[in-house]
């Protein structure tokens, strides 16, 4: 499932998405189509290594039947409808996707199109920049009042962490609010909120993967367009037994 690599973006689109399906709804002509586009560059350490993967996602104002991104490189990739609707297409590196060098930067054109008939496909551009943050460093994780806390080190000049949960399966069960750009430890247990199902939450003896993810906003976004305009995401996990 592709939410639980980037759930933030789907919670944040079902706001916009909103006030765009209550325009729609008022509105007896059918609506043009628009798209907000991201590109961004995601790191982790393999091996010791730092490696970089490029992402992608788009979320439309009304159903989407595809995706395509074109790289400055003249490179092409295939975005893939996302389960929570028709409306976000996205595309998410593996872990075989990440490379030593940094993707090609500068435009990336997006060609999208919706499911309404004999609509007319619209382009788009996103630019990726060349900031990036360094890689997460986890200190520690321990059990302390029925709480797993997680320590890291601080992350220069990123705009903040979120922390997140995964189970056996690699599917998200738990994701943090955004922390501050100074934090570098945070607890929670299955009492607190953020819980993806409150009918699966964390047991205990159970294997999970505790991850660290620091963002980075691009240059120029606001607090109102942010999380349409990611420049960057550092990430590290360590395995955890919950309760022990």
């Amino acid at each position: 499932m592709k939410t639980k690599k980037l759930i933030w973006k789907s919670l944040a689109a079902f706001v916009l998405g909103s006030v765009v399906l209550t325009s729609c709804l008022e509105d007896p002509e059918p609506v043009a189509l628009d798209a907000v586009p991201d590109v961004f560059m995601q790191k982790i350490v393999q091996d010791g290594a730092e490696k970089y993967g490029l992402a992608f996602w788009v979320l439309g104002n009304k159903a989407l039947d595809s995706v395509m991104v074109e790289g400055p490189d003249e490179e092409t990739w295939a975005l893939e409808e996302d389960p929570s609707g028709n409306r976000i297409f996205s595309l998410f590196p593996e872990e075989e996707d990440y490379t030593d060098s940094m993707p090609e930067l500068g435009d990336y054109t997006f060609t999208v199109k919706s499911t309404q008939a004999d609509e007319v496909a619209i382009t788009i551009k996103d630019e990726l920049e060349d900031e990036e943050l360094d890689a997460v460093v986890i200190d520690s994780t321990k059990f302390n009042n029925l709480k797993l806390e997680i320590y890291w080190q601080e992350v220069e000049n990123t705009d903040g962490y979120y922390i997140r949960l995964y189970d056996d399966s690699d599917d998200l069960i738990y994701m943090s609010a955004r922390l501050d750009d100074d934090d570098t430890d945070y607890s929670f247990g299955v009492a607190d909120t953020g819980w993806a199902n409150t009918s699966n939450k964390a047991q205990d003896g159970e294997n999970y993967r505790i991850e660290v993810m620091a963002i980075l906003y691009e240059s120029g976004s606001t607090s109102t367009d942010r999380d349409y305009n990611v420049q960057f995401i550092s990430k590290a996990s360590t395995e955890i037994v919950w309760g022990e």
